[in-house]
């Protein structure tokens, strides 16, 4: 689980120097592209993290050593072994996520819905980023349907929140991504990274301030 945590800190860490090339180059879309797919990444590692898991074995300590590749090719190994393990597909689709693998990402994150009889917030929320961004950023009827039930279900989920806000930043719609993270920093909950989402909307006035000038 150490290891996980380190990947998810590291992603973290990277939204936020992306924000910081943004800054330079506010207009490079692909910047903030990665950095938004580094965040919900993180976000979803996280809450993967938080789910209840059986006490580690002590062989699993070799898994400390595994690359991302080794990981992905040990899920598929599981999943031949199980294949009705929601958790496991959940795991791989995020995986195929961090690597801009859409259509793989969005594959396992299907068979992980229908594999699980009340679908999660986190589950819509990652079903949600991968079309969005298989359909060029686009914010389609499905995928609003998508974030919808999410917040339905955990009106301040951050992997929904997040891609909902930064959609209305690459749009140029300051003020709606600002309200947005505004409304996520009200849930006060002690795992989102208040700094990283203080620092976006503090961005997103400055750019909107320099439109208006």
């Amino acid at each position: 689980m150490d290891s996980w945590l380190i990947i998810a800190t590291i992603m973290m860490l990277f939204f936020l120097i992306s924000i910081w090339m943004a800054a330079a180059k506010w207009a490079a879309k692909q910047w903030y592209l990665l950095s938004l797919l580094t965040m919900i990444g993180a976000v979803i590692t996280y809450g993967v993290l938080q789910s209840p898991r059986p006490e580690p074995k002590p062989e699993n300590a070799m898994f400390k050593s595994m690359t991302a590749e080794d990981l992905m090719a040990q899920l598929q190994v599981q999943l031949k072994e199980n294949p009705n393990d929601a958790g496991l597909w959940f795991q791989l689709g995020q995986g195929y996520l961090l690597n801009k693998e859409l259509d793989a990402a969005l594959i396992c994150f299907d068979y992980a819905i229908q594999l699980t009889e009340h679908p999660s917030s986190t589950q819509l929320a990652a079903k949600a980023t991968a079309l969005y961004y298989l359909g060029s950023q686009q914010m389609s009827g499905e995928v609003s349907l998508l974030l919808e039930q999410a917040l339905q279900l955990e009106p301040y989920n951050e992997a929904a929140l997040s891609l909902l806000a930064n959609d209305h930043f690459i749009s140029f719609r300051f003020q709606q991504a600002i309200n947005t993270w505004t409304y996520l920093l009200d849930s006060n909950d002690p795992k989102l990274d208040r700094e990283a989402v203080i620092r976006s909307i503090h961005q997103a006035k400055a750019l909107m301030n320099t439109s208006t000038r």
